[in-house]
């Protein structure tokens, strides 16, 4: 039998050109099949993604590629057990979902 893994992480490169150019860290909870923490990259360091960013990352998600969900691999996503330390890193401003 197939142990199911609880989260997958990766980067995913934006879909529109943009300046300064950005890219983006998730996490996607499995079992929930949704992006629960995100960073983007731009000026050479990480920021934090606001609830709304991981919530519009969702849904790029949900339109584009939405059986990432199923096979993270394929997409270049590693399947973790655990959330890494920088998704539990506190945010600027509170989480809500809901």
């Amino acid at each position: 039998m197939k142990e199911r893994v609880a989260y997958a992480v990766g980067r995913w490169e934006s879909l529109w050109a943009s300046e300064p150019y950005m890219s983006h860290r998730i996490v996607i909870d499995l079992s929930t099949r949704k992006v629960i923490a995100g960073q983007d990259r731009y000026r050479k360091r990480w920021h934090s993604m606001s609830v709304r960013d991981v919530d519009y990352m969702q849904q790029i998600l949900d339109e584009t590629a939405s059986n990432i969900f199923d096979d993270p691999r394929e997409y270049g996503f590693e399947p973790v057990d655990s959330p890494p330390p920088w998704a539990l890193e506190a945010w600027p401003g509170l989480r809500r979902y809901g």
